[in-house]
This record gives structure tokens, C-alpha cells and sequence, in this order.
């Protein structure tokens, strides 16, 4: 089974640099090359962390897309979105899911694909409001799809939990599949074969929860195997609202969208990972991932517009209270770095200007949020083996 269009590529390539960098993961906020920028460990242990979010009383959400099993691929239920409450590292609640796993490579450990993207929204999700369902909107995108998983395993995996998108109560971590969007974006790509070489495919991995009309919510998905920005309406149906365009340079046209932020306008931001142009297209020296400037309202086929380019490999995206964009780019500095990844800031007002804050600090960041204290949360070791991932917080003073 070859679960491709999470980077498998990526992981089956970087996994001896991030073996070896994650066994310094919690040193790796130490040395402070840039006394303006302080980078310290808030949570170690965590198997592929990938997102993370903050509801509006302070409490902080991370999923894990879990740790793999024996043998080339399978299943496993190490997947898992927990909960921490503001200033403890200890979770209020831990709700599982199940966890993807496969390996290109059988002399390298394998990919790993399970909770993916988190979006919140509100400040009610520490106690149960029966009744007030816009009280907290907490929710989680899983990786792939049914049909997808049963397809690429030859029908030996059936995780129906692919591709879903899951509400979950705040105060119990309860989950509530709202919507199969994996399946809907399968089958989407599937009518749209002409568009890339390797559809059907679909990988929904980012998501985000929004203010709409009145007191309502929207809700739009990023997906990283069908190119997609959807919407997700109150039916569970996934309105494309744009296709990210694949690049028309490189050895693999496979632009993958991992990330979406709204912007000061309104406007959706979404990140690209472009793995292999970024890394294994000469000169494999990165800059070549690009952040779309995406109408919400919009329907496909309207082509969304370039906002940024010259990033590295975005994994996670939003924007700050001051309206700064900000990236995590897991594979920036490439396999020379030590450990690659890096996160970014652009100014909403001038989107070629970039400071990065991380080099050589973060390990593989794949997930990240500003906290309550105005600091950014970024997972780490996100693509490294077994439990060794964790959450770092970046405090930039100026």
C-alpha cells in the first residue's frame, strides 16, 4: 500500500536525518543562536503530532497521527486527538483514532497517516453546552479515504474512519463524523481524472472553522491528495470551491495543499508542500512552495491566485492577531540540515518579505498556532518514528 500524497516520499528520505535529530528533540530549543527568539519544549513523547489549536479560553488541542504497526502497512488505533488546558501538560482527555501506516522503503520505517489538521472556534469548549452548538467548534480532519486505502491495500485495509471530518465536544472529546469527505474528494478526482496522472486520490489534512453569516460557522477543508479547497455545508456535502493548480516544472507535478488560514480580508490562505521540487529537483536548495490566495465564495473552476512564494515545504499555516502570516516548513534547510525545518513569518501588507525563527531548532514541524500568550505553538517531529514528536513554543520579541 503506497499512501502517497502525505509526502511518503518525504518521509522515506528524511527518516535517518529525523531518527537521528529526534533524539534531541528536547534539546533542540537550547542554543539560542538569536537572542530575540525563544524556543522551548512543551510537550515531548507524541507520535507524529501534526495539529494543533487553541480554543478561546486557552486550552490547547494537538492530534497524532499515531505510530505504526508490524509488518509493511496496516492499521493500527494509535491515532489520537488529546487536550490540554491552559499551563498544564497533562491531558484533560485523550479520544483515539485509527492510524495509517505503510512504508515505501522496507529498509526505512513507515509513513504514517491518521489525525491530521484541528480547527477551533469559540470559548465555550471547556464544559459540556448541551444546546449551544456554536458555543465551541472543535474539529478534526483524518488523512486519506475508505475507497482510497481499499484501493492502494488491494482491499486487505478498510478504515472507515478516512478522510472524515469529526466534530468533537470540547468538554469530553467525544467525536461525531460530520461529514466522509475523503470519499466525496475520491470520487470527485475520479470525474476529474484528466486533471493529474495519478487520480482518483484523496487526502484531506487541513482544516479550519470559521465566523459566518450571522451567528452561523463555515467550515473549508484542504486536501492534500485531490488538490482541493472545499467547503463543507451542513449536510456533510463538500462543495469544491477551488482546485490548487499542480506546478509545470520539476520531476513530479504534485503541488499538495496541507494548510488553510483566512486572512485580515476574509480571504483563504493555503499553503503548498511541493516535496519533491523543493528537495530533489536541482538544485534542491527549497524556495519553491507557494501560499494560494483563495475566495471562499468561489466555485471551481475559478483559479486561485499566488499570494507568497519561496517557501520550503508548508506543512501548517495561520495568521497571527497582528495579521502576520505565519508557515511551518517541515523539510526547510533540506537532509543537510541539522534537523531540517523552520517556521516563517510574512506581514500580511507585504508578502514578499519573510523572517524565519527556527532554523536548526525545530525538528520536522508539521502543526502550527498562536497561543494565548501571544507565542506560536509548532508540533514537531511530525514525519519522525514512533514517540518521538512533541510541541515546541516559539516567543519572538519583537
Amino acid at each position: 500500500m503506497t499512501l502517497r500524497r502525505l509526502g511518503s516520499r518525504a518521509v522515506t528520505s528524511m527518516v535517518a536525518v529525523a531518527t537521528l535529530a529526534a533524539s534531541g528533540l528536547v534539546h533542540a530549543g537550547a542554543a539560542q543562536a538569536d537572542p530575540s527568539v525563544s524556543i522551548t519544549p512543551v510537550l515531548t513523547g507524541l507520535g507524529a503530532p501534526r495539529g494543533i489549536t487553541f480554543d478561546g479560553r486557552g486550552a490547547m488541542y494537538v492530534s497524532e497521527s499515531g505510530v505504526a504497526g508490524a509488518g509493511p502497512f496496516g492499521m493500527t488505533t494509535t491515532g489520537k486527538v488529546s487536550k490540554y488546558k491552559q499551563g498544564s501538560t497533562t491531558p484533560a482527555w485523550t479520544t483515539g483514532f485509527n492510524s495509517l501506516y505503510a512504508s515505501e522503503d522496507p529498509s526505512a520505517p513507515p509513513d504514517v497517516l491518521g489525525p491530521e489538521g484541528l480547527s477551533s472556534l469559540g470559548g465555550g469548549c471547556m464544559t459540556n453546552g448541551h444546546g449551544k452548538r456554536h458555543g465551541c467548534q472543535l474539529l478534526m480532519i483524518a488523512s486519506e479515504s475508505t475507497p482510497g486505502v481499499l484501493a492502494a491495500s488491494g482491499g486487505t485495509v478498510n478504515d472507515p474512519q478516512a478522510g472524515h471530518l469529526y466534530r468533537l465536544n470540547g468538554a469530553t472529546g467525544a467525536a461525531t463524523s460530520t461529514s466522509d469527505v475523503g470519499s466525496q474528494m475520491y470520487q470527485w478526482t475520479g470525474d476529474h481524472a484528466s486533471l493529474f496522472e495519478d487520480f482518483p486520490d484523496s487526502n484531506p489534512f487541513g482544516v479550519l472553522v470559521t465566523r459566518g453569516a450571522g451567528h452561523g460557522t463555515r467550515t473549508f477543508v484542504a486536501d492534500a491528495g485531490a488538490n482541493t479547497i472545499s467547503e463543507i455545508m451542513r449536510d456533510g456535502t463538500a462543495r469544491v470551491v477551488a482546485y490548487t493548480p499542480n506546478e509545470d516544472f520539476g520531476a513530479f507535478r504534485d503541488s499538495t495543499p496541507t494548510c488553510i488560514a483566512q486572512g485580515p480580508d476574509g480571504f483563504l490562505y493555503v499553503g503548498t508542500l511541493d516535496f519533491v521540487s523543493n528537495l530533489f529537483v536541482p538544485p534542491g536548495t527549497g524556495g519553491l512552495s507557494s501560499v494560494w490566495r483563495v475566495d471562499p465564495n468561489a466555485n471551481y473552476p475559478t483559479v486561485p491566485t499566488v499570494w507568497a512564494t519561496g517557501l520550503t515545504t508548508i506543512t501548517g499555516c495561520t495568521f497571527d492577531r497582528q495579521g502576520n502570516f505565519w508557515a511551518a516548513e517541515m523539510f526547510a534547510g533540506g537532509a543537510d540540515a541539522t534537523p531540517p525545518g523552520d517556521v516563517v513569518r510574512i506581514p500580511f501588507a507585504h508578502p514578499t518579505t519573510q523572517t524565519h525563527f527556527g532554523a536548526g531548532r525545530l525538528l520536522l514541524p508539521g502543526g502550527i498556532a498562536q497561543g494565548p500568550d501571544d507565542a506560536m505553538y509548532v508540533t514537531v517531529g511530525s514525519a519522525a518514528p514512533g514517540l518521538s514528536g512533541g510541541v515546541m513554543r516559539v516567543a519572538v520579541d519583537h
